[in-house]
């Protein structure tokens, strides 16, 4: 799903209130000031004063804000929603998922936006959708649920899942263990839940086109995406096409295609401008980086000393 997760080891309480509020452009961009966050306009004029713990980004004219319950027996943070002139329209009391020690948010997509409700008893809750006025137009009933994509999207109730259209309607059936956002047109589906098994991709109409035969498998971007034979410790990344063609056979030791495009990456793989870059690690920490074209040949290496040369390689 594509969330915003932020670590709690960054975690800060909202300490001061700015009092100068004044009208907002088009785009607003947050703000951090004295451990609380806030919201400016594109002069750099305040328009939210830094008065929560997290903000968001605009992401369909809408941008979460976030606050911590303050409650001592329990780490628990609320979650609500401004527009892009500054105006809360959802208050700050929707239940905010965790996953210890991540916090997880949502943005707006199509009009709508995942909400997570926290279930009875300390049950694991339930997700709905909710529009930009504040209200449910689809209960809370799932498991886990993606953001709309095309008027689709992925969702998993009763241990299984599937796709639904805004009006909550079944378009593929909920028969998957585990099934994630669609990128690039296709959507990754795993034998058993929350990722485990073995991965494959299905297509929008929920045909199998690769077979679910990798250990792991990161999001097609591009009309590539990156898998893995083997465990997390020893596994060997490469790259296959929408047809589950090997492009990339999988020799290295990390691989990764940033679904959103472009990306710098130095813990994997990154199809960048027509490119592939790979690396691997070799026993002095040494890393090399490969850099392949389109059709998975090596037309480039360097060596660098470790990741931090690798990384500011990258920049230069």
């Amino acid at each position: 799903m594509n969330t915003v997760i932020k670590t709690a080891a960054t975690l800060t309480l909202a300490l001061t209130c700015l009092s100068l509020t004044i009208p907002a452009s088009a785009t607003l961009k947050s703000f951090s000031n004295d451990d609380a966050c806030g919201f400016k306009n594109e002069k750099g004029q305040v328009v939210v004063p830094a008065k929560y713990d997290f903000c968001g980004d605009i992401s369909d004219g809408m941008a979460y804000v976030g606050k911590s319950a303050n409650n001592p027996d329990k780490d628990a943070y609320y979650t609500g929603y401004i527009n892009e002139s500054g105006k809360l329209v959802i208050p700050v009391k929707l239940n905010t998922q965790m996953f210890y020690p991540n916090i997880i948010f949502r943005d707006f997509h199509e009009g709508v936006v995942a909400v997570y409700k926290d279930g009875p008893m300390g049950e694991d809750g339930k997700y709905g959708y909710m529009n930009k006025a504040g209200k449910l137009v689809l209960p809370y009933q799932y498991q886990k649920a993606g953001d709309f994509n095309k008027a689709r999207a992925v969702v998993c109730k009763n241990d299984k899942c599937g796709v639904i259209d805004k009006s909550g309607k079944t378009v593929i059936p909920f028969k998957f263990n585990d099934l994630e956002d669609y990128s690039d047109g296709l959507a990754k589906f795993s034998t058993e839940p929350w990722g485990q098994g073995k991965s494959g991709f299905i297509d929008t109409n929920g045909k199998v086109v690769v077979s679910a035969r990798w250990d792991a498998a990161m999001p097609f971007s591009q009309g590539l995406a990156a898998v893995r034979v083997g465990d997390y410790e020893n596994g060997k990344w490469g790259i296959i096409n929408k047809t589950g063609k090997v492009i990339v056979t999988p020799i290295y030791d990390n691989a990764y295609i940033e679904p959103e495009g472009d990306a710098m990456d130095v813990d994997g793989g990154v199809y960048e401008n027509g490119t592939i870059n790979m690396y691997n690690v070799g026993n002095n920490g040494s890393v090399t980086r490969y850099t392949l074209n389109t059709q998975g040949k090596v037309i480039k290496k360097k060596v660098f000393s470790d990741w931090y040369e690798a990384q500011a390689d990258l920049y230069r």
